[in-house]
């Protein structure tokens, strides 16, 4: 049975995830692989803030459409060497789910959402369907552990 997730509108639906009891042997092997965290996640990191974001084209009408998002600093995580610490706070935390080809995508959102449960405790993942459109037309879903078990280390292809 597909796992429910909380829509965008704040209803439950069914999951249009995998259904993983269906999984081959080897599927099966690979869902609880463990990958290694980039080094600079393992421990403690402080962010740096880099250059201002902007644009390739029209840099005014994208600055109307995303005005508090346009100009904000680009992030960089440096290690700090101190003892390891959960975040203060809860984070909201959205990524785009493309609904076609990107290879180790699955890994990648898996890390992410490992990543909160552990160090930010009380966190939301939030997955913006069909791509960058997903934002603009706020299609989006809560990623929750149901909904995002069946993808690991599997093949692309997400909703």
């Amino acid at each position: 049975m597909a796992a429910n997730s909380i829509l965008a509108n704040g209803g439950k639906g069914p999951s249009p995830g995998r259904l993983a009891a269906v999984y081959s042997e080897v599927q099966t092997s690979r869902l609880n692989h463990s990958l290694p965290l980039p080094s600079v996640v393992r421990g403690p990191f402080k962010i740096v803030d880099g250059p201002l974001s902007s644009a390739a084209g029209n840099p005014d009408e994208i600055k109307k459409l995303f005005p508090n998002l346009f100009g904000q600093p680009s992030a960089t995580l440096v290690p700090t060497g101190s003892a390891p610490s959960e975040m203060a706070g809860s984070l909201k935390v959205g990524v785009v789910l493309s609904g076609g080809q990107a290879p180790g995508g699955h890994n990648v959102i898996s890390g992410i959402f490992d990543y909160l449960q552990d160090r930010a405790k009380g966190s939301t993942l939030y997955g913006f369907k069909g791509g960058p459109a997903g934002i603009m037309k706020c299609k989006y879903m809560e990623l929750t552990s149901e909904y995002i078990y069946p993808y690991r280390n599997q093949v692309s292809g997400s909703p």
